[in-house]
């Protein structure tokens, strides 16, 4: 499993997908990440791998993934996301529409064992 983490990374870092990004748990060590063949943009419908990872080797329950931009006190969503399970936690997601150019989440909720969490991947949008 950190082979496939580090293999992953290595690729990120080396410009093998156009967008990627990872983040970890401090309470449950289990870590969201995401890659794009694409640059994410505004006026097109964006697809990613989304992976999630434990150190125990524990299948995880995806519970929901969606897209949110905070705009001061309130907040933009977006269409609901397609998500496929195309492995034991990694799932292919498509129906992604960033709606407009700025900060945006990927927000993960996960349940693992009777903990559940939302972890938030950031995305820049530009275009």
């Amino acid at each position: 499993m950190k082979l496939i983490a580090f293999l992953l990374g290595l690729m990120a870092s080396l410009g093998a997908f156009a967008e990627s990004g990872s983040v970890c748990s401090n309470a449950t060590s289990v870590c969201a990440s995401y890659e794009s063949e694409a640059d994410f943009t505004s006026k097109q419908e964006g697809r990613f791998a989304l992976k999630l990872t434990s150190h125990s080797d524990e299948e995880l329950t995806l519970v929901k993934v969606d897209l949110w931009m905070q705009m001061g006190n309130h907040g933009h969503g977006s269409s609901p996301l397609k998500v496929v399970a195309v492995a034991p936690n990694e799932y292919d997601v498509t129906k992604a529409f960033f709606v407009m150019k700025g900060q945006w989440q990927i927000r993960v909720k996960y349940k693992q064992a009777e903990t559940e969490e939302t972890l938030i991947l950031p995305i820049m949008i530009r275009e």
